[in-house]
């Protein structure tokens, strides 16, 4: 495998700001009215969407905004309200991102997919947006199962946390918080996914897999391990990555040590990996561009069922030499 690496900044902690709670107007049966269990966010216009790794719903909210969202479904079933029974039934919604245009769907799509790590984790959907960004008709539902038992050649203990479509690619992020440790991304014809869609929704994706490893460094010893990815234009892939003791074999207990934002180019190389305040457990990443400083929305899972996600921001030079040290 083509192997990568790159070392945290030895920068400040880049500080987030908290934008809001994920508050809902109506909760899942049997459910506090909030999402708890972030682990994706995009953005279109004044629109923003979360998935949580325990829901079955889309996350629907507005920058403008500061009332509760909506919670729209995305994958048929129902989950228990139990904790314990709902983390083993869980769709595990990992990746959420936005596809660019194709037929019947000018203004692009959102993508959410599971993790693959389980069975019922093997689902995903498309939902289209209109030119404002608000979601247009309704979601196609995916069978990931194909391609993931492809995936599971290069990662046998499958865990995709982020995607993004990068030119006619699309590239998939396999978190390395397993036994065989490795972070991979693994990247597609992006044409051959959407024939995929829009054929019948059972994602094979045939054409050539290109795989890379990332070696992204240590917080306090534990290795730091993919959380989500965003693209950035057609030239840049955001990704997030965070250190927790399960993702060590040797990890004593299960306190974040510490997350990181960071860019990928389309050659695969690691240009910027800068850590971020401690007190956050970042599982998802938005990111846009303004006169060459990115502009982050990031959502976080704080394992508190009980206490709402928060949506939060920040912003960074691409260039590390225009931070102060």
């Amino acid at each position: 495998m083509d192997r990568r690496s790159a070392t945290p900044e030895e920068l400040p902690p880049l500080e987030l700001s908290v934008l809001r709670e994920l508050d809902l107007e109506e909760p899942a049966p049997g459910r506090a009215a909030h999402i708890s269990a972030a682990s994706g966010v995009a953005r279109r216009g004044d629109f923003v969407y979360v998935i949580g790794d325990d829901e079955l719903g889309l996350g629907v909210f507005r920058l403008s905004k500061e009332a509760p969202g909506a919670l729209r479904p995305v994958l048929s079933g129902e989950l228990s309200a139990e904790p314990d029974r709902r983390k083993k039934e869980k769709p595990d919604l990992e990746a959420l991102t936005l596809l660019p245009p194709f037929t019947d769907r000018p203004f692009g799509s959102l993508l959410g997919l599971g993790s693959g790590s389980k069975p019922q984790r093997e689902r995903g959907f498309v939902w289209g947006l209109a030119a404002d960004g608000s979601l247009e008709g309704e979601p196609i539902e995916l069978d990931l199962s194909p391609l993931y038992e492809r995936l599971r050649e290069s990662a046998p203990e499958l865990n995709i946390e982020g995607a993004s479509a990068l030119g006619d690619r699309i590239w998939l992020f396999h978190r390395g918080n397993t036994e065989q440790g490795l972070n991979i991304v693994v990247d597609l014809p992006l044409t051959d996914f959407i024939d995929d869609v829009q054929r019948d929704g059972r994602i094979g994706c045939e054409g050539e897999v290109r795989t890379r490893v990332y070696e992204l460094g240590e917080l306090d010893g534990v290795p730091l391990t993919f959380s989500d990815a965003t693209p950035l234009a057609d030239e840049l892939v955001v990704f997030t990555a965070s250190a927790e003791p399960g993702s060590d074999p040797h990890g004593t207990d299960g306190e974040i040590r510490g997350s990181v934002v960071g860019m990928i180019d389309g050659d695969g190389q690691v240009n910027r990996l800068r850590t971020i305040d401690r007190k956050w457990k970042v599982e998802g990443v938005y990111a846009s561009i303004d006169a060459r400083v990115m502009d982050f929305l990031f959502v976080c899972d704080q394992d508190d069922p009980a206490a709402a996600s928060p949506l939060l921001s920040a912003a960074m030079p691409l260039e590390s030499r225009f931070e102060p040290g």
